[in-house]
């Protein structure tokens, strides 16, 4: 329990770094997905917290008393409950970002919903079990109890797997033949795999202890830091948005094209000045198309290129560029 808890407020510190970073780079975001990060932000440091009591009342305020090993501390119930909204909340994200790429078609995104909301149920009635049996031994001998912590466990890693695999697959049935967006997307497809590979196998690593081992605590110090890796796959995500492109960091002063990932209503209403030219334009024609840029002028440009082998015979080599520029009102 230590040794997780330990690792738990390590990460929970990449959780703090991660959202700093996302409040400097995404200030004009809309207001929902602000909403999502702060309540994850929040749930992450409540989760801290409830680990904190929970050792230093196994550790510190029972220490030399062997008769209190047994007892579940008041707090890892609610820790337990935590973990799960915030892993709750990572997969709806996740399942949004399906939807879209889904063109909007919600066959997968609700039964990943649903799945992940039933996780959240079986974590509610494992912390009612625990805060009222308030022993370890009993709470592993009753059948009700034992079965609904498996299964939670059991539903985290499988909604994690289709996640990972429906993202994945919509990511390459998108491919084109440029080779800078298939740089792109296979980037972005083994950030995915990395992302759910963690999470998953955290979640499996903490099931298989409980299974095979339950009368340690090591399947419960496992699952301290779960939920941090779901927080931080979150803002990873979020924040990888002006990284991805090129592999390196985005800077304001670059030209950099934002990845086809990035959901254009994400920066809807995000000052124009504060855009990489490539992202501008693709949100000045979303604008276009819907009618935002209507009585007003737009500049054109046209560049044609013709480029020919060379000839052996004549030895010519021909390279002729023709562009123009008009304005044109819309």
């Amino acid at each position: 329990m230590l040794v997780g808890g330990l690792l738990a407020f390590s990460l929970s510190g990449c959780v703090n770094m991660q959202f700093i970073v996302y409040c400097r780079m995404y200030s004009h975001e809309r207001w929902h997905t602000k909403s999502l990060v702060i309540a994850t932000w929040l749930l992450d440091l409540c989760h801290s917290a409830l680990v904190a009591v929970a050792l230093w009342d196994s550790i510190i305020a029972t220490y030399g008393d062997l008769d209190k090993l047994d007892v579940i501390p008041w707090s890892v119930g609610p820790g337990v409950e935590l973990t799960a909204m915030i892993t709750f909340l990572v997969q709806s994200f996740f399942a949004q970002r399906i939807h879209k790429l889904q063109k909007k078609r919600f066959t997968i995104a609700i039964p990943i919903v649903a799945l992940s909301f039933f996780r959240l149920v079986t974590a509610s009635i494992s912390m009612g079990e625990m805060l009222s049996l308030k022993s370890y031994t009993a709470f592993r001998l009753r059948d009700f109890s034992s079965w609904i912590f498996t299964l939670g466990l059991l539903l985290s890693a499988s909604v994690d797997i289709m996640i990972t695999t429906f993202l994945c697959y919509f990511l390459r049935k998108n491919l084109t033949s440029f080779k800078d967006t298939i740089r792109i997307i296979d980037t972005l497809t083994l950030w995915t795999i990395q992302n759910g590979s963690i999470t998953c196998a955290a979640a499996i690593a903490s099931l298989v202890c409980w299974k095979v081992m339950p009368q340690n605590r090591i399947f419960l110090g496992l699952h301290f830091f779960v939920a941090k890796l779901y927080a931080n796959s979150l803002l990873a995500t979020l924040n990888a948005r002006k990284q991805i492109s090129n592999g390196k960091q985005y800077t304001p002063a670059s030209d950099q094209l934002m990845p086809p990932v990035v959901f254009l209503e994400d920066f809807e209403h995000t000052p124009e000045s504060s855009l990489p030219h490539g992202l501008s334009m693709q949100l000045d024609a979303r604008r276009l198309k819907a009618g935002h840029l209507r009585g007003k002028s737009i500049q054109v440009n046209v560049e044609r290129s013709v480029e020919s082998k060379h000839d052996i015979d004549n030895s010519i080599e021909v390279d002729l560029t023709a562009s123009c520029t008009r304005d044109s009102p819309v």
